[in-house]
């Protein structure tokens, strides 16, 4: 047996080091059940430097941070003034000569604008306690041009850490997925930054690198303490040639990491920015990542709301349904690298409303983007998507003592999180009586997906269920109001009889609806009129 397990590890070691085959496909290994307890969560996405200064240097900090948890879950469900996000995805925290710290230069240490590692522990301790659960985004396609590891690569053929990069003598002259440069020359020689010349991509058919970042992954997680990681730029690991996205190497190597992971702990959690169509993401749900950000869904819900059209919505749902693992796949409106979705839809409060009810409603594991919840501006360049949290209508909008690394926008006094929460119709408070749904309903958090026939194109209906919970979900795209709307369905999973049916978002009870031998049901009117752009959380409640 012993032979056998040390002639793995050789042929393993050789694949590795191999600088011109692609690594083998391993076989799917069995995984035991992690539970998926990020299917119960709803993230916020945070750009540290940007979220609250404590220290009035005018960039974001772990102390700023510390201060504003109570604001996304005070760990009281009790309590109407948090936001009631259970997990947090920071970007990246590492030590970089860039602002936005997607150039690493240590990937053992905090960056010193941000604060220590033990005000990064203490932010873990502190988070944990109110039951939110912390993922740091985790660059490893690429490192800084300034790390240690690549300053002694660039040296010469003869440096240790050479082939930690992938270097040419000549230049092969091709550019990148986007039609980028992606060959950088140094010292006479050129090395594969795929990004620019200031993150060269690190060489992962170096064996030696694999196991650093295995060991720099394991020391995040059982050492510190988080909870998972986001991996940036997943597909574009490791290129064969000019094919430099999606290669087998690549979905070989991730899914090794995967097994790797999940043999320290099955509740490990990765998410993976795969950015492409829906059909290209998913080969990398399948024992690679946890899931996935689906960008697909995210532009088709904006367009939704944008069209006050529900047909291409319905059919997105339902590819995505039919393709992924159950509920596994990151559903999110923007990020930090797209234009802000308030921008989006034109500055129309209601629709982001009504993109916000979508997304807290669909199956999947929600992301939101910070500032999303009081409707923040911000169109590229990135730096103006990325902009100081508005807090309130104090001085910097209450983000800092300081001059802030990045003006705010002009409109933060009358868009600011203290502003909004006064008025209990606003943008803010949609987002928490959602967010508060979701947290209290599990055919919310996990339930199925089938579309309800409502003949409408702008109504966008689904039922969700799981143990004989369910949930109807109306959403009016249009900005017209809906009368004489039936709801029918063929067949589900609900018992047959009689139900109440109440409305989650206002208590009230809207009436009865019998359900037949197959889960089916026709003729269902809950409601004679559906507001315009406005979302309907329906209960069912056997009786």
């Amino acid at each position: 047996m012993k032979r056998y397990l040390f002639l793995g590890i050789c042929i393993t070691f050789l694949f590795f080091s191999c600088k011109d085959k692609p690594l083998p496909t391993p076989e799917p290994v069995y995984i035991p059940d992690a539970d998926n307890w990020w299917n119960d969560d709803v993230f916020y996405e945070i750009y540290v430097g940007s979220f609250q200064d404590s220290d009035g240097n005018g960039i974001g900090d772990f102390q700023g941070l510390i201060q504003k948890l109570d604001y996304l879950n005070d760990g009281d469900p009790n309590t109407t003034t948090d936001l009631g996000v259970t997990g947090l995805w920071l970007m990246p925290i590492f030590p970089s000569p860039s602002y936005h710290g997607y150039d690493v230069t240590n990937y053992r240490k905090t960056n010193s604008n941000y604060g220590s590692l033990d005000d990064f522990k203490q932010l873990l301790d502190e988070a944990h306690q109110r039951g939110i659960k912390i993922v740091i985004d985790f660059v490893i396609n690429h490192t800084s041009k300034w790390h240690p590891w690549f300053v002694n690569s660039s040296k010469g053929n003869t440096n240790e850490k050479r082939d930690w990069y992938v270097w040419k003598n000549e230049n092969p002259g091709y550019t990148g997925p986007w039609g980028q440069t992606v060959w950088h020359e140094n010292n006479g020689a050129y090395y594969y930054g795929v990004f620019w010349s200031g993150m060269p991509d690190l060489n992962y058919r170096n064996g030696e690198v694999t196991e650093e970042i295995k060991d720099i992954a394991r020391y995040w997680y059982e050492d510190v303490g988080v909870d998972g990681f986001r991996i940036d730029a997943a597909p574009l690991l490791i290129a064969q040639g000019e094919n430099q996205q999606h290669t087998s190497s690549t979905l070989s190597w991730w899914r090794n990491f995967y097994a790797f992971q999940k043999n320290i702990d099955p509740g490990w959690m990765t998410v993976g920015e795969v950015w492409d169509q829906t059909s290209k993401v998913v080969p990398y749900s399948d024992q690679r990542f946890d899931y996935c950000f689906e960008f697909d869904l995210a532009w088709t819900i904006i367009n939704a709301a944008n069209n006050e059209h529900a047909g291409a919505l319905e059919g997105k749902m339902q590819e995505i349904v039919d393709l992924y693992p159950p509920l596994q796949y990151g559903i999110f409106l923007t990020n930090h690298d797209q234009n802000r979705v308030i921008e989006q839809l034109g500055g129309d409060l209601s629709k982001a409303k009504m993109t916000a009810g979508i997304l807290l409603t669909l199956p999947g594991v929600p992301y939101m983007y910070y500032g999303e919840e009081v409707a923040m501006k911000g169109v590229k360049p990135d730096e103006d998507i990325r902009k100081p949290m508005q807090w309130d209508t104090g001085a910097n909008g209450g983000f800092t003592t300081g001059g802030p690394w990045r003006p705010l926008n002009d409109n933060y006094t009358t868009f600011n999180v203290a502003t909004m929460q006064a008025d209990t119709l606003s943008l803010w408070h949609h987002y928490r009586k959602l967010i508060r749904a979701r947290t209290e309903s599990l055919p919310l958090r996990r339930g199925d997906f089938e579309v309800v026939d409502d003949q409408s194109p702008v109504l966008f209906t689904f039922q969700r269920t799981l143990d004989q919970e369910t949930v109807t979900v109306v959403h009016n795209l249009s900005s017209s109001s809906q009368q004489n709307i039936s709801l029918s369905l063929s067949g589900s999973d609900i018992q047959e009889g009689e139900y109440e049916v109440s409305d989650v978002l206002t208590g009230s009870v809207l009436g009865m609806v019998n359900v037949n031998s197959q889960g089916g049901y026709s003729g269902f009117s809950p409601f004679d009129l559906y507001e315009g752009q406005t979302t309907y959380v329906l209960k069912w409640e056997k009786k």
